[in-house]
């Protein structure tokens, strides 16, 4: 088996899609977390936004570009389907989640007082107490200001709960009597919405609403390697 270690931040979607990967390909591999003010280290050392995969001494960024690289060197069983249509339809369904459900997710983990204190006590875990915090403050100030550009940050609280919800609704649909979002096995858009859909399980005032639809959570219990389960 290849050395592979996966440099992460614990609550980050993004490093959920790729435990997601790794444990749908059951490959083994070592963490190492960038907890409090390690952050920075990170930056220093050259790795740069996480997630970032070490495989044997290869560094990869991107969650998206990790994954295809996992598909080249581990093909079986393949996350990409070999359909053309459902292809597509993969992959769009996992730049929605990248680049539009992540929002929604942060926002109710970052901005969320409630959810802000969970998510910081987890993003300081082991880590100096002065840390929290510093990390409470920076976290939310700095995703505020991305929010803002992005323009979901523009909008109120109740029009961005019930555009998440609208999320969640059309989930729901694409699993109506089927144990994946698209075709007949586990895809790149199962494992890049269930990193989401578990960070909101973690932190979220949606838990326990996610635990009640129950083609949801059915579902997050077939995708797993992130949390909550």
């Amino acid at each position: 088996m290849p050395k592979i270690v996966l440099h992460q931040w614990l609550i980050s979607p993004y490093c959920a899609k790729v435990r997601k990967a790794l444990a749908a390909k059951q490959l083994a591999y070592e963490v190492v977390e960038y907890p409090g003010l390690l952050a920075a280290k990170a930056k220093r050392m050259g790795v740069g936004l996480l997630p970032v995969l070490d495989y044997e001494g290869e560094r990869i960024s991107d969650s998206t570009a990790i994954l295809r690289f996992l598909e080249a060197r581990h093909p079986d069983p393949p996350l990409w389907p070999d359909d053309p249509r459902d292809r597509a339809l993969a992959e769009f369904l996992e730049d929605w989640s990248d680049e539009a459900l992540f929002w929604c997710e942060g926002y109710f983990r970052l901005c969320d007082p409630v959810a802000l204190r969970k998510s910081a006590a987890l993003l300081t875990e082991g880590r100096p107490s002065y840390e929290r915090p510093i990390m409470h403050f920076a976290a939310r100030r700095v995703f505020e200001r991305k929010l803002a550009a992005q323009g979901l940050g523009l909008l109120d609280e109740a029009r961005i709960v019930e555009i998440t919800r609208g999320h969640f609704d059309r989930i729901e649909v694409l699993l109506e009597d089927r144990d994946w979002l698209v075709g007949e096995r586990q895809s790149i858009a199962d494992v890049a919405i269930a990193g989401q859909i578990g960070e909101f399980v973690r932190t979220s005032r949606f838990a326990e609403e996610l635990r009640g639809r129950a083609a949801i959570w059915n579902w997050l219990g077939r995708n797993p390697g992130g949390c909550c389960l």
